[in-house]
């Protein structure tokens, strides 16, 4: 039996909504401590923060992705505005990026439709060229939180990055959320 469904049938998009949001805010959490292990570099909380918001960020951009082709529009967007929401107010909920909580939304919001806007110009989610979602990603997530490397150690940085980056998506493809978002 299927375990999104009471009768075995294909999950609702409303239960892929409820499942995908807390499972990208758990992964994303995950992987701030991956990243610092790989990095050997601890972030105070205020930057753990932050990378978590750009790594949510990644993986809703790759779950969009995975959505648009599934259900097309209108449906994808239900999907993704409500795994949106759960991953701004996992965001929101810190008490860094803002005095109140809308100043936390202002903050969040600005941030995604900036990398949003970054991703949609990607051929692809992964793959070997650097125009990838992933690769991109990656990118973002070195620069702004290892800014002290020397400029001669950010292309490999970016590859380790990536490298993590495409793991943690890689084994997302083997959740049942991403599996039916994969079916054709």
């Amino acid at each position: 039996m299927n375990p999104f469904s009471l009768f075995g049938g294909k999950p609702s998009p409303t239960k892929i909504a409820e499942d995908l949001g807390p499972l990208l805010v758990q992964v994303a959490v995950s992987e701030c401590n991956t990243f610092q292990q790989i990095w050997k570099h601890q972030l105070d909380d205020k930057a753990q923060v932050a990378l978590f918001a750009e790594l949510a960020i990644i993986l809703v951009a790759v779950a969009d992705r995975l959505a648009f082709a599934k259900f097309g529009d209108p449906i994808r967007s239900n999907v993704m505005n409500a795994v949106v929401n759960t991953v701004r107010d996992s965001f929101t909920n810190q008490s860094h990026f803002g005095d109140t909580r809308q100043e936390r939304v202002a903050y969040f919001e600005g941030l995604f439709a900036k990398r949003f806007q970054s991703f949609s110009t990607c051929s692809s989610i992964m793959g070997e060229r650097q125009d990838q979602l992933i690769f991109t990603g990656a990118r973002h997530v070195a620069e702004r939180f290892l800014q002290d490397i020397p400029e001669s150690q950010l292309p490999e940085t970016v590859l380790e990055t990536a490298k993590a980056l495409s793991t943690s998506v890689v084994a997302l493809f083997a959740t049942p959320v991403f599996k039916v978002l994969c079916e054709k």
